[in-house]
């Protein structure tokens, strides 16, 4: 199951990072942050709970992940996030200028607003194709690179592994062609290794086959991930 989408979104002249993941089906929910300075600005969380009850798979909570993801980015690009980002700035602001008393400097780390919880039941329900939309046509937009996989690869440590890769403009829909796109993995046991590379074709796609080394203890993962004109693009996938 593919488990994280990585964006880098840009508003006002700042970056913004967002991070989707799913936190597994023994704690069914989709959880989204979006942090600025590799601080966590804001968060969302949705509950699949529902979709596992009706005996829907993996494709049902790729597709609610994808869609919290835009969500997100949609709220960014939108402003949503404007104020908190305002009382971060200007927390790191009062941090910087560190007072003086009787002599003696006190120090003082990074001051922070707390976290809030981006709740979407306070907004006006809409439908995935007005969010996408609303996304596309912000004039304020920037054009990010979209990575997805195309299919259900089966992904299993000491197996081979073929990826139907593709890379498309998040303004656009349309293919990029010639995005570098590698494949590593990265253990609790072992140093990070690169499994695959190569670069999409005209229609953004690309086939990539590699086995995938067997681990006799810890834990693994693939990291995806894509780079081009457009920016740079990441799936994380648990093995």
């Amino acid at each position: 199951m593919i488990t994280g989408y990585n964006t880098d979104v840009r508003h006002h002249d700042v970056v913004f990072h967002v991070q989707t993941e799913d936190k597994g089906t023994d704690n069914p929910f989709i959880e989204s942050l979006v942090y600025v300075g590799g601080q966590v600005l804001a968060a969302k969380r949705a509950g699949y709970a529902e979709l596992l009850a009706e005996g829907q798979g993996d494709r049902a909570i790729v597709e609610l992940m994808e869609r919290q993801h835009r969500t997100v980015i949609a709220a960014i690009k939108n402003g949503r996030f404007d104020a908190k980002l305002e009382a971060l700035l200007d927390a790191r602001k009062a941090a910087a200028g560190t007072a003086t008393v009787v002599g003696t400097a006190v120090a003082s780390g990074p001051v922070a607003p707390p976290v809030e919880t981006y709740d979407p039941a306070a907004e006006p329900e809409r439908t995935l194709d007005q969010v996408i939309l609303e996304y596309l046509t912000n004039e304020a937009d920037q054009e990010q690179l979209l990575l997805t996989v195309e299919g259900d690869g089966d992904l299993t440590l000491g197996a081979g592994a073929a990826l139907a890769l593709r890379t498309t403009s998040s303004k656009t829909g349309r293919p990029v062609s010639g995005a570098r796109v590698q494949v590593r993995m990265i253990s609790t046991v072992a140093d990070p290794r690169i499994l695959a590379s190569g670069e999409t074709d005209d229609d953004g796609l690309l086939s990539l086959s590699f086995d995938i080394p067997k681990l006799d203890r810890g834990t693994a993962a693939l990291i995806i991930s894509a780079a081009s004109a457009l920016g740079h693009a990441e799936i994380k996938h648990l093995l």
